[in-house]
């Protein structure tokens, strides 16, 4: 895609309004990411062979040592930003309409789900495929059990465990063990 478009698309995305989640370059963004994402794991599930270099070229910044499990879906990849050494476990979902920043030693397990994107509440907009998003931040050195669900602007603390089913809403402060649904904090790191 080219660089014209998908400024054209983060604007639509990133600014936090409802748009319609329809538009022809949005779903082109969309297709694209899908095909990466799907040569990615292919490679891996077939042949057992990692390219990173796949993901790399479209992610907003890929950091350095990034491992990255398959089935690993990612709806644009122009909004996620990977710090240093950040792995991604199986079958993890990213839905970045808006930026996702992912900060350096981070481990994300398996089936986990991250998720920018609100559908309007008004049912008329909702049916007409309208939504908006709100970014998600992860600070570094934070681990994710598996199959947590990480949901619209949410932020995470650097140095926090999330226990494994959690769903993340609003803000979970810095050095601290939390779990739930929703996510609430149950001690500091000892």
């Amino acid at each position: 895609m080219e660089k014209a478009a998908i400024k054209r698309v983060q604007a639509i995305t990133n600014g936090g309004q409802l748009y319609d989640d329809f538009n022809p370059e949005i779903d082109q963004a969309r297709r694209e990411s899908f095909e990466k994402c799907r040569r990615y794991n292919n490679l891996i599930i077939q042949k057992n062979e990692y390219h990173p270099e796949i993901l790399a070229d479209y992610f907003g910044y890929f950091g350095q040592e990034i491992r990255i499990e398959p089935n690993f879906l990612t709806e644009f990849g122009f909004n996620l930003h990977l710090g240093d050494r950040v792995t991604i476990m199986h079958d993890v979902k990213i839905i970045d309409c808006a930026p996702v920043i992912i900060g350096p030693d981070v481990t994300i397990g398996p089936n986990c789900g991250l998720y920018t994107a609100s559908h309007a509440e008004n049912p008329v907009l909702r049916a007409a495929h309208y939504c908006y998003e709100k970014p998600i931040t992860i600070g570094s050195n934070v681990s994710l059990g598996a199959s947590v669900t990480v949901c619209p602007g949410a932020k995470i603390g650097a140095n926090t465990i999330i226990g494994a089913g959690a769903i993340v809403v609003g803000e979970i402060p810095a050095n601290v063990v939390a779990a739930g649904n929703p996510c609430r904090v149950i001690r500091k790191i000892g």
